[in-house]
Parts: structure tokens; sequence; C-alpha cells
């Protein structure tokens, strides 16, 4: 079971006040506290699993690549041999 994603206290209260005024703003819909607070909660838990995950891919492709590179810098030093 994974850990939920808790966010501090003036974190929340930033992005509370944003997602209500984006909401005002862009579609004149009117969100009380605790319903924005509910959607943060629930976008975290949707969406940071499709973030984190794309986050560990990006970062694997990045890894395969420097490995490649190290992979190829060790090669171009390599001595020939003759036997």
């Amino acid at each position: 079971m994974t850990k939920p994603i808790t966010l501090d206290r003036q974190t929340q209260d930033i992005l509370e006040r944003k997602i209500r005024a984006h909401l005002q703003d862009e579609y004149g819909f009117e969100l009380g506290q605790f319903e924005a607070l509910d959607l943060i909660d629930w976008l975290a838990e949707t969406l940071s699993p499709l973030w984190y995950n794309q986050a560990l891919y990006d970062a694997q492709t990045l890894l395969r690549k420097k490995s490649d590179d190290l992979i190829e810098a060790v090669s171009a030093i390599e001595k020939p041999v003759r036997l």
C-alpha cells in the first residue's frame, strides 16, 4: 500500500486559494474552502501516481543515456591487445 500524499498546511492554503480563484476567474464557478481542499486531495490521489511514474521513466531514460556514455568513454580508452 502506498503512502498518501500529504502537503503542509501553508501549501494546502496556497493551492486552495489558487484553485478557487482559477475556477472563479475562468469558469465563473464558486467553490467553497472545504470543496477546494477535497478537490486538491482527489487530484493528488488521482494524478500524482501518473506524474511520479513519468518522473521515474524520465530518470531511467537519463540513467540509460549516462550509462551508455560511460561505457563508450571506457571503451574509447581501451588499449589494443597484441598476441
